[in-house]
């Protein structure tokens, strides 16, 4: 068995059209869809899962989508650009994308946790299109992933607005936090630093006692506004989770 065999060229012609990318080593997209599982039921030790393609997508997404936010807004402060991505490259976010490109149905993957839906779950979506990302990368280089990335997430960033900038994190966190315990985020100063024309904070979160997320900024507010991001990504990982990967 072979992942030549299991996903021909001529299957994957309509995934590169919607991707907008063409693979000159086309081996490197067969590999972002092969689901660890589907290794327990081929006797091939020398294939690999996509899990390193993944890694090295997640790293990719987010440097392009933060610099994207970076020259898209010049005048947002660190607390919402630090938001933005976060909302952007969750996991929820990217399961959409991966479920208007079909992604799905081009994992390979074992019988039992296929049989369990888990190529609809959130998790492995967004996983996928994240080892998508890095198998662009490794064929075609920061301008190829970049194009990609930009396209598929036009709309996200369309969606982006700048009046949202102050509250926008901290109010989706409070509001989340709410309906699940109908207890209030805490936010906590843990650290100043730098001169005073200078200032860099450190806040925390707190939901529900337990330390929900940490970020930083150049004022109170902007630090808070980060750490209520981490805490949203941290929230929406542990969601994804818990769906399955």
């Amino acid at each position: 068995m072979s992942l030549e065999s299991e996903l021909p060229a001529v299957r994957l012609e309509t995934l590169q059209e919607q991707i907008g990318y063409r693979f000159r080593n086309l081996d490197l997209l067969r590999q972002a869809l092969v689901h660890k599982s589907w290794l327990n039921e081929v006797e091939d030790l020398t294939l690999l899962s996509n899990e390193r393609l993944e890694f090295l997508g997640d790293a990719i997404l987010g440097a392009v989508v933060g610099r994207e936010l970076f020259d898209r807004f010049p005048t947002a402060p660190e607390g919402w650009l630090t938001m933005s991505r976060a909302q952007i490259v969750r996991n929820r976010t990217l399961a959409l994308v991966a479920e208007a490109l079909d992604l799905g149905s081009y994992l390979l993957m074992g019988a039992g946790i296929e049989n369990e839906g888990a190529r609809s779950r959130p998790r492995v979506l967004s996983r996928t299109l994240e080892a998508v990302f890095g198998a662009v990368w490794l064929d075609g280089g920061d301008a190829a992933a970049r194009d990609v990335i930009l396209r598929l997430f036009d709309s996200q960033f369309c969606a982006m607005s700048a009046a949202e900038i102050r509250h926008d994190a901290k109010s989706q966190l409070q509001q989340l936090t709410q309906a699940e315990s109908g207890r209030t985020p805490i936010y906590e100063i843990i650290d100043e630093s730098g001169p005073p024309h200078s200032r860099r904070f450190r806040a925390q979160v707190l939901v529900k006692g337990e330390v929900a997320g940490i970020g930083e900024g150049t004022s109170k507010q902007d630090a808070e506004m980060a750490a209520a991001a981490a805490a949203l990504e941290t929230i929406g990982s542990q969601s994804g989770s818990t769906a399955g990967s």
